[in-house]
């Protein structure tokens, strides 16, 4: 887990890189992962998942990122959107990159 200030804006805002691993069991409804850098997430800009997988992320609280976790299931009869990953599953090997905004 690592956490980089990348820019200060002329308001005060801070912009914050986060890389972090997902969780060995993950929840349904995603992970949670703490900005310890800010006193206030206000956005998150950007957010990415490695190994084919898809990030979406929820501000919970002050400091709280809510990462929940989808793949695609190209072996379904019909291919549609992306699925959440299931509750249990071992994202340790998982890297997630967020950019996120705040005070």
């Amino acid at each position: 887990m690592a956490e980089t200030v990348i820019g200060k804006l002329a308001d005060g805002r801070i912009l914050v890189l986060i890389t972090t691993s997902g969780p060995s069991s993950y929840s349904s409804g995603g992970f949670t992962y703490s900005v310890a850098t800010l006193k206030k997430v206000e956005a998150v800009i950007s957010a990415q998942a490695s190994g084919g997988y898809k990030a979406e992320t929820s501000i919970s609280g002050d400091k709280d990122v809510v990462i929940k976790v989808y793949y695609y299931d190209y072996d379904a009869a019909g291919d549609g959107p992306a699925i959440e990953v299931a509750g249990g599953t071992d994202l340790s090997g998982v890297t997630f990159t967020l950019v996120v905004l705040g005070f």
